[in-house]
């Protein structure tokens, strides 16, 4: 056994948490030495426990004998006996596998010949054998981005250390504890479900890195890709022509590739340049002629090209702590020890050689063994060592390295083909360096070594490439790269990295301790607080934080920002340069501590060509020389500098690095009392020192020396030239400045100095005789407490014959004795030391409990008695572990790495050891007890007890039981939290309710006691509370001010009276009260009350009255059979549950959006939006999407309204708003459930235009949701989810909800079931039950053959004993009631009761009922009339129902007055608008409708009326309504009608009046505040009263006007004041503004009804042969009536001599000899013609109560007063109004247009439409008085009687002007009077005509009267009198030489011919 490598062991079967440290000692005491030792692999044993191997290198041939004799040593572990194994370590071991480095000559043939699978076999291999542990995974989903997914998903391969997430580069990384687990999952593979499918993730071994270097390594392969995989290309365009002309507009090709596949064709595409690939993969959509293809990454490229930046990385690294390429010496030149950690020490110069030491002469055998290997920190082979020679390896090599590639050439694809000319190539990789070169890697060893013997030339390229072996060249120029050094290398780590431009970046400084790195980026990541954005990297550097945003623009943004403030300190922000690099100077790295300058200078003149000597030299460290040249002379040194890179000088290796700008500036020479701000603010002055913008300044090192950092690495430079021309002068005090390069360095040699270098050997023999004790101190540091407190520690004290000194204070322990004692005991604690973890402690840990661990340690006597209580439970679970404070204030973790126990096993120990009491109390008696308080905490802190007191909760936490404590302080409470309660006594109410309202008390609650004032409060509140009550009551001041005007009294009793005193005591701080004539005082603000008394619970049928709304569907969930989900139609506001959620905005504003927000606020009322407000302040100004609060409801029905935020579709990915819609549902659920809610109402939220979600998805998640929660959470007090859609997407939500739910009931609210579509289009009629009509149709069937079987009578019978009528309330099927005259209602004479009918009858029913609304020739038509059929009644009337009450209330009146005129005897009726309106709006309408039908006919035929209910739900709703009705019914006095149309009725309103309002009393703290207040009140009554005049000629007809307006006065409560003389006749109305307002238009309808009857009296008059024979003329009215309905007949009478006419397409016989009128007799809707029964138009008889009189009509005036409608007008059709539009092309739109061009028509206006305008009733009023004005100006021929203007308008007015003409009642006070004006100009009414909403203009061609006219003025109200005459003018004009405007005061004087509309 004399070959080296025998004296390697290999040592299997070790347990795994035992450390190297344990198992040196436990080889030490077998008396046997390992020189070094590495961890190789960990496995498995058969008893399932986790072990692991090591190799050892012994000292001796002897050692391993030793321990091959044994075979097996035993060793404890954790109190138990383990045996591990021990044996020989030879190649056939198994244990370590070969790469290609350590192959022989025979195996590199052998390699050569095999597959290329077998390669990449290899390949994996070789990434096994360096134990990489982490897994490089992509194709990841965006459901598997996640660390926690991830984990579950690789767990089963072994134990996980941690999981990387780049969601920027969408990968991960997974890093396993042990390497066989990396390995397995590589070689398993795993798959991920995606949707139905599942996908094959793509995996790699890697290197273990920080999340940075990964990003960076990913942006690095972008950055050199160029090739791309294209899919999805069809079949006939499969070839490279298509494909080409696909990509060629990205940039140049090299190559296309055509591959066909079983399951589809790609492509793979090579461009030139990678900025062409990176283009083509930054479009969304690549478009082409046959459609849009699919492009990735070509991921065999990715692989390679990762790989190769891997190996870099690999051969960069030098793993600390294991056994490294170097020879030793000795023992005294053993392996350094961890970073952080120095050791240093004495021992005597005398050499003491030992068994132990007697290979020390010769190289160790595992140095042998393991030669040309690089290590990693576990011993690991990694890469060939850079010192290698190339010649004596070159044979065996594949890889060549490659420089001086011309920029044309420097392409990936491009290199790749010209090497293959060659030979094949396996790999090939690019430098993204400054210096940039290319590794690469053939397939055989042939062809690389033909590539180097004889290079290669690319064509075109003035030089051949420079090519060598890669083993040297890929290491020497892997370290220059400029993007890890352009600020320095590893030793410089705090330097910017180059590839982030400067204007993306920004340097915080002025940081503080406590600033956390995490806070500091989500305050720059947030754009409302700093204007920043996504940030790429954040860095930490020596003078702060270094940010990489992605947008230029945010850097901009935030530097804008005058402030930037994070837990209120103020940060300075800064711009952050590039720095450059430095062409005239380099580092050299390795060159020895005293070097010969003579040699050194020989030597880099040697490296040059042209043999420049630099210009001086600057040592910046031990081994660093900083070389300068002359930049103009010399130029560019990186020649240089590669040729000394890696030759060797004075016995030293040689390595070198660029140099970069430096932002630090040394300076020398300061004073010692010179602060660090002036030193800041001298150099940030420009003018001084010529800087600016300073980071930071570091005045640790000395006093007088300083280290100042800027922003700009150019400021550097700037000072250092300006000292140059003179020094500077700090403070008075000459400084020197220069470029610091090595700040770091500096800092931690000063930190911690070097360890001890012991002397030379003594120089005479006297000094060798003496006897020097052996000493070695090892600075531990942090790990010092953790180290000498463990057992370990202590055996080594018995293990080894030294003396140990430990001395606390410099945390260092000493070791004395023999020299090779001290070696191994001092190794043993590197060794455990090196194996210590730090962590942050507490982050499993309770907060409360973390900070009682920060308490224990601040103070010393605490930190002791905590420390000494963790070590008692540390030894007792037989953990290594110490809890530290560190410098940073943070509590640190210590624990031995191999000791069995983690980071969250030991906190469980240490949270176990602390007692946590907590108790509650509020803390404003915390507060209120004080300084007693105060007093209490402190001796507990003394005592070791923490308290900490929040949100109502007190905490203790102690190392004891802190029982003792808690009643200490609880007793200290009770004195502050003893309520008691005391009366003030006062004898007014409005001084109580002032104190009430407007005392401040923080301690000390009131509230009203009657008329008195309790207080509530504490007894030492009490004591100071009552007295400043009393005395605050009595200096009140109280004025009153009387109510005696109506006005007054109305407005105050009005709601918008009641508001504005609510304003306006908020607005002066006073209290209002109202006191009525009976002597109550009512608050304004009073709610009102409600009733205490218990009311019986209501029916089921009230119950569903209440509910206007309609249950769609509702199913049992299928996962909570518990809870019942509901679709309903209504709106949400008024719907009856717990709760009703709003989906609101993150600033939750009510209104802002409309929909449920506005409703809410418009329904709920603004105290929800005050609520809100409130609540947003405590939540942080925003609710965040996918939170949800709570509030009131206001006047909602509902308990409580939850507001959510929902997502945004528009505006973020889907992924993002699918998790926040998800849990806005949740937070919903959860906030109902938690205020033990059990049902609530939710909408379909973010499915709005606003937010852009679509139907189907929002549904789908919303249910799924739903079904999930309540799944988890079976006992939820939640037991019914109504869901309210609207009407849009109540079809999509239904079909989601029937998915997850079982249908138990289809029903719907109302009084008929659903109406069903028509049958021809049935979904669209009817599109929210379109899907359900079958099933509707069905039920409808069942429902009506039961009903029809029998009608229920109800004993439901009300007698109206006045009218001698009856009606009674019945349940069942109308059309199976007995009666003369059946009524149905329907909606738009359409439904499911018309279908009914239908299919009961006759078909031809439906045509019947058609026929009949034709007839009418009427779209709004109310009431159609058809046969009964096979029913059982006489007639069948048809109500089409609008649901709304005003309106129905007339439709159903009129059908009760035609059904009187038939004579029924009987009437059926059902429940009007009952599936649209509720049980009591129903009841309403039919029992006002039957009063209104009484007040007309007093005794009607009619004796019977039968109301028909559906069901029973609203029979309680109509005996409610018509009981009232009774009683108002028995009060009121009979109707009578007379002949002429006059009317007398009385009735009385049961309903109570409002109290009458005596005075209102004003309470305030000042006399001045209720004056105020009363002085508004007058003001704003003042304002509200108003006044309205109305000027008409027809007011001067007494006997016609003063009836109408006494009536308005009484009805709408006004004063009318008639001012009639024989020129004018007005009427002015007074009131509030409102009934006013009403008045107006009822007065203005009126008179203009009355015009329109005294013209026709004018012309015509109808009269009646009484029974004695006289003629009686019908009075004005009916005259009127009986005129037009007569032209009506003989429109449809006389129009055809056959009888017949035809209207649309349908036609209508009528019989000339007789007619019966009741369509025309309803027309008339005249009370006394409905009286008189039948009007008989053709045979001229009027019948009446069997009695026929003659009628017969008169033409009144001569024959030339005969006024005809003009020849040119169309067909009035029997109606009084039409407009004609006229074709473009006639004649009569060519001249009217022509007569608005001439007149001045703007120029290029566009014609939309010309209208002619016939108005038979305006023209005859129009040419009466144009007759009039002939008549009196038939002797001045010269006076233009009629004139042809012009009159625009706006688009509102324009509908008036054509139904009742020009009303000067609504014109203002123009220049020249109050009327109507016209323009001779069109161009002037241009200005008039005010353009609609679409833009459009409208302008009228008049006929206007204008006669004689008169000079205009603003004062005219009236036409002028002519000067000495009783005649007046007919208008006045602007100019009277030549007028351009005439204003008429007449409405009869204009007519509109011709309407205009254009823009």
């Amino acid at each position: 056994m004399t070959s080296q490598d025998e004296n390697v062991v290999i040592i299997t079967g070790i347990p795994f948490n035992l450390s190297l440290a344990r198992l040196k000692l436990v080889l030490y005491s077998y008396d046997v030495t390992p020189l070094s030792m590495r961890v190789e692999r960990e496995q498995n044993d058969d008893d399932s426990t986790s072990s692991k191997s090591v190799i050892a290198c012994m000292s001796s041939a002897s050692d391993v004998l030793i321990l091959l004799k044994r075979g097996a040593l035993n060793c404890t572990v954790a109190g138990k006996e383990r045996s591990i194994k021990v044996g020989l370590f030879t190649e056939e071991s198994g244990v370590k596998e070969k790469n290609d480095n350590e192959k022989t000559l025979e195996e590199s043939s052998k390699a050569d010949s095999e597959s290329d699978s077998e390669q990449e076999k290899n390949s994996q291999e070789g990434n096994h054998s360096e134990l990489l542990r982490c897994v490089h995974c992509l194709r990841l989903t965006d459901e598997y981005m996640n660390g926690t997914k991830l984990k579950a998903t690789f767990s089963r391969f072994g134990q996980i250390d941690q999981v990387l997430v780049s969601m920027e580069r969408k990968f991960a990384v997974v890093k396993f504890q042990n390497d066989n687990d990396a390995y397995n999952a590589l070689k398993t593979g795993v798959t991920i479900d995606v949707g139905k499918n599942t996908r094959i993730l793509s995996l790699s071994l890697t290197l273990d890195l920080p999340l940075k270097d990964y990003n960076n390594i990913e942006k690095t392969v972008r950055s050199q890709q160029s090739s791309i995989f294209c899919t999805r290309i069809p079949t006939h365009s499969f070839n490279y022509d298509a494909i080409n002309k696909t990509f060629i507009d990205f940039g140049p090709i090299i190559r296309i590739e055509l591959h066909q596949s079983q399951r589809q064709p790609y492509a793979l595409v090579d461009f030139k340049n990678p900025q062409s690939a990176r283009k083509v993969m930054s479009c969304s959509d690549i478009f082409t002629p046959f459609g849009t293809v699919v492009v990735d990454w070509n991921n065999r490229e990715t692989n390679d090209i990762r790989k190769m930046i891997l190996n870099e990385r690999r051969q960069k690294v030098k793993p600390s702590g294991a056994v490294t390429n170097r020879n030793y010496r000795g023992k005294n030149d053993r392996p350094s020890t961890s970073n952080n950690q120095h050791r240093t020490g004495r021992r005597n110069n005398r050499s003491k050689p030992t068994s132990r030491a007697s290979s020390t002469a010769s190289e160790p055998p595992m140095q042998a063994n393991m030669q040309g290997l690089r290590r990693d920190n576990r011993g690991r082979p990694m890469s060939p060592p850079p010192g290698n020679s190339s010649e004596d390896q070159s044979h065996i090599r594949k890889q060549i390295y490659c420089r001086n590639i011309p920029e044309a050439f420097y392409n990936r694809n491009i290199l790749m083909t010209h090497f293959a000319r060659c030979g094949q190539v396996e790999k090939l990789y690019l430098s993204t360096s400054e210096s940039k070169f290319a590794i690469v890697t053939f397939c055989e060893q042939s062809v690389a070594e033909t590539v180097v013997k004889r290079g290669l030339s690319l064509p075109g390229a003035e030089k051949p490439l420079v090519i060598r072996w890669s083993n040297n060249a890929y290491t020497k120029q892997s370290s220059p790269s400029k993007s890890a050094s352009a600020y320095g290398n590893d030793r410089e780590p705090f330097h910017l990295q180059s590839v982030h431009n400067s204007d993306r970046t920004i340097i915080v400084s002025r940081l503080g301790a406590k600033m956390r790195t995490e806070k500091l980026q989500n305050y720059f990541l947030n754009k409302r607080r700093s204007g920043g954005g996504k940030i790429l990297s954040m860095q930490q550097l020596p003078d702060g934080i270094f940010i990489v945003f992605e947008d230029p623009s945010v850097q901009k943004s935030v530097l804008q920002r005058e402030k930037h403030e994070v837990d209120r300190k103020e940060l300075k922000v800064f711009s952050k340069t590039e720095p450059k690099q430095l062409e005239d100077r380099f580092i050299i790295m390795g060159i020895a501590e005293n070097p010969d300058m003579t040699i050194l200078e020989m030597f880099l003149e040697n490296c040059d060509k042209y043999q420049n000597t630099p210009n001086s030299y600057e040592k910046i460290g031990r081994s660093q020389l900083l070389v300068i040249y002359d930049f103009r002379t010399c130029g560019n040194v990186e020649r240089i500098r590669i040729q000394v890179d890696g030759k060797t000088l004075e016995s030293q290796k040689l390595l070198t690095r660029p140099i970069f700008q430096t932002d630090c500036l040394k300076v020398v020479d300061l004073k010692e009392e010179t602060s660090n701000n002036f030193i800041e603010l001298f150099f940030s002055n420009v003018q001084r020192s010529g800087g600016k913008d300073v980071t930071f300044v570091d005045r640790q090192v000395a006093g007088s020396q300083a280290f100042v950092f800027f922003a700009d690495c150019n400021v550097v430079d700037r000072i250092v030239a300006r000292s140059l021309l003179g020094k500077l002068e700090v403070d008075g005090q000459k400084v020197q400045v220069s470029h610091c390069y090595n700040y770091l360095q500096i800092v931690s040699q000063l930190n911690n100095p070097p360890p001890y270098v012991p002397p030379t050997q003594p120089s005479s023999p006297s000094q060798a005789t003496k006897e020097i004790p052996n000493l070695m101190t090892i600075n531990l540091g942090q790990n010092f407490r953790i180290i000498t407190t463990s057992k370990l520690f202590e055996e080594l004290k018995t293990k080894f014959k030294v003396k140990f000194l430990v001395l606390e204070s410099e945390r260092s322990v000493t070791l004395e004795g023999d020299e090779n004692e001290v070696e191994l005991g001092a190794d043993l604690i590197v060794t455990l030391s090196s194996e210590i973890v730090s962590v942050v402690f507490g982050a499993t840990m309770n907060e409360l409990k973390r900070d009682f661990v920060r308490f224990c340690l601040e103070h010393p006597s605490r930190a002791e008695n905590f420390r000494e209580k963790c070590q008692a439970a540390f030894n007792a679970n037989l953990i290594i572990a110490s809890v530290e404070q560190g410098h940073t204030k943070e509590v640190l973790l210590l624990f031995h790495s191999s000791g069995g126990a983690g980071a969250q096993q030991i906190e469980t120990v240490v949270s176990g050891l602390i007692y946590l009491r907590r108790f509650s109390c509020e803390m404003k008696h915390v507060k209120q007890a004080g300084k007693k308080w105060s007093e209490v905490v402190f001796g507990l802190f003394q005592q070791g007890i923490l308290v900490i007191s929040k949100q109502g909760t007190t905490n203790l936490l102690s190392l004891s039981d802190p029982t003792s404590a808690q009643e200490k302080l609880r007793k200290c409470l009770k004195e502050f939290t003893t309520v008691k309660k005391e009366i003030v006594r006062t004898s007014e109410l409005e001084r109580v309710l002032f104190t009430i309202k407007y005392f401040n008390s923080s301690t000390c609650k009131l509230q009203r006691c009657g008329s008195d004032l309790q207080i509530e409060g504490t007894q030492h509140d009490l004591e100071f509370a009552k007295p400043a009550v009393l005395k605050f009551v009595e200096n009140l001041k109280i004025q009153t001010m009387n109510v005696k005007e109506a006005h007054l009294q109305k407005i105050l009793q009005s709601s918008v009276g009641v508001d504005f005193l609510k304003k306006s005591q908020n607005k002066h701080k006073i209290v209002i009260l109202k006191c009525t004539t009976d002597g109550k005082k009512i608050p304004v603000d009073q709610k009102k009350k409600v009733s205490t008394k218990k009311k019986a619970p209501p029916t089921p049928s009230q119950q569903k009255a209440e509910k206007p709304h309609l249950v769609v569907y509702e199913g049992k969930l299928k996962t909570n059979k518990n809870v019942s989900v509901k679709v309903i139609e209504g709106n949400i506001v008024t719907f009856p549950c717990d709760a009703i959620v709003n989906t609101s905005n993150e600033d939750i504003k009510l209104g802002q959006s409309g929909g449920i927000s506005a409703r809410i606020l418009k329904n709920g009322g603004s105290s929800i939006q005050d609520e809100m407000n409130k609540l947003l302040r405590t939540i942080g100004g925003v609710l965040f999407q996918g939170d949800a609060v709570v509030t009131g409801s206001g006047n909602l029905p509902c308990k409580k309204l939850i507001h959510t935020c929902g997502p945004s579709w528009k505006t973020q990915p889907t992924a993002n708003s699918t998790k926040y819609l998800k849990s806005c549902v949740v937070m919903c659920l959860k906030r109902a459930e938690k205020s033990t809610f059990t049902s609530i109402a939710i909408p379909l939220i973010s499915c709005d235009a606003v937010s852009g979600g679509d139907a189907t998805v929002c549904s789908q998640l919303i249910m799924d949701t739903i079904s999930e929660y309540f799944a988890e959470t079976q006992a939820s007090t939640l037991n019914q989810v109504n869901l309210v859609p609207t009407l849009k997407t109540m079809e999509q939500l239904t079909d989601t909800v029937r998915k997850f739910t079982n249908q138990t009931v289809f029903s719907c609210y109302g009084s008929i079931p659903p109406k069903l579509p028509r049958e021809t289009t049935p979904t669209s009629t009817w599109s929210i039950f379109g899907m359900f009509a079958e099933r509707l149709q069905t039920q409808w069937t069942t429902w009506t053959s039961e009903l029809q079987r029998s009608v229920r009578h109800i004993p439901s019978k009300f007698e109206i004993g006045a009218h001698k009528l009856s009606v009674e309330i019945l349940v069942g099927d109308i059309t199976g009631q007995k009666c003369d005259v059946m009524i149905t209602s329907t909606k738009n004479f359409e439904g499911a009761i018309i279908n009914a009918i239908a299919q009961k009858v006759d078909i031809s029913f439906k045509k019947e009922l058609s026929d009949s609304l034709l007839r009418m020739r009427n779209p709004n038509v109310k009431i159609a009339t058809t046969d009964a059929y096979s029913l059982p009644c006489k007639h069948l009337l048809h109500l089409n129902i609008a649901a709304k009450i005003n309106e129905d209330v007339v439709t159903v009146k009129e059908a009760l007055l035609r059904a009187n005129f038939f004579g029924a005897k009987s009437i059926a009726i059902p429940a009007f608008g009952g599936s649209r309106l509720t049980g009591k709006q129903c009841a309403e309408l039919t029992a006002e409708s039957i009063k209104n039908f009484l007040e007309v006919i007093s005794q009607p035929s009619i004796g019977k009326i039968y109301v028909v209910l559906f069901n029973t739900s609203f029979v309680d709703d109509y005996k409610s309504a018509f009981a009232n009705f009774t009683i108002a019914a028995s009060s009121a006095s009979t109707s009578s009608m007379s002949v002429d149309g006059g009317q007398t009725s009385s009735s009385t309103n049961n309903k109570p009046s409002p109290e009458t309002i005596e005075k209102l009393i004003f309470c305030g703290r000042e006399s001045a505040h209720n004056h105020l207040a009363i002085q508004e009140l007058v003001v704003y009554k003042t304002n509200l009263v108003t006044s309205k005049r109305i000027e008409n000629d027809l007011l001067m007809n007494l006997g016609e006007t003063e009836k109408l307006l006494k009536l308005v006065e009484v009805h709408h409560d006004v004063e009318i004041q008639l001012n009639v003389n024989k020129y004018v006749g007005q009427a002015v109305i007074t009131g509030l503004r409102a009934d006013v307002d009403a008045a107006y238009e009822v007065v203005f309808s009126t008179l203009h009804q009355l015009d329109k009857e005294l013209t026709n009296m004018k012309f015509v008059q109808w009269k009646y042969c009484d029974i004695c024979g006289n003629d009686v003329a019908f009075p004005l009215k009916s005259n009127y009536l009986l005129e037009t309905n007569f032209q009506i007949y003989q429109d449809i009478g006389e129009k055809n001599q056959n009888g017949e006419m035809f209207l649309n397409s349908t036609s209508l016989k009528v019989e000339k000899k007789s007619v019966e009128t009741i369509e025309l007799l309803l027309a008339l809707k005249d009370n006394q013609l409905a009286a008189l029964q039948t009007v008989d138009f053709s045979n001229m008889i009027l019948k009446s109560s069997g009695i026929t009189l003659p009628i017969f009509r008169e033409l009144v005036g001569s024959p030339r007063d005969a006024i005809s409608l003009p020849r040119d007008w169309d067909d009035m059709n029997g109606s009084d109004v039409k407009q004609v539009p006229l074709q473009p092309l006639s004649v009569e739109y060519t001249q009217t247009l022509s007569m608005f061009n001439a007149c001045g028509l703007p120029g290029g206006s566009t014609i939309y439409k010309i209208s002619r305008l016939q108005n038979s009733t305006l023209y005859k009023q129009f040419h009466v008085q144009r007759s009039k004005v002939e008549r009196k100006l038939r002797g001045s021929p010269n006076i233009k009687v009629i004139r042809r203007l012009f009159h625009g308008t706006s688009e509102d007015s324009v509908n008036s002007i054509l139904t009742n003409g020009f009303d000067r009642s609504h014109a203002g006070n123009g220049a020249y009077g109050r009327g109507v004006y016209f323009a001779t100009k069109s161009s002037y009414s241009h200005d008039y005509a005010i353009p609609a909403a679409n833009g459009h203009r409208y302008m009228f061609l008049v006929d206007v009267v204008t006669g004689e006219y008169w000079q205009g003025r603003r004062d005219t109200t009236a036409i002028p009198i002519k000067a000495g005459s009783n005649e007046a003018y007919d208008c006045v004009v602007d100019i009277m030489a030549a007028p351009n405007i005439f204003v008429v005061f007449k409405d009869s004087s204009a007519y509109a011919l011709y309407l205009l509309e254009y823009s």
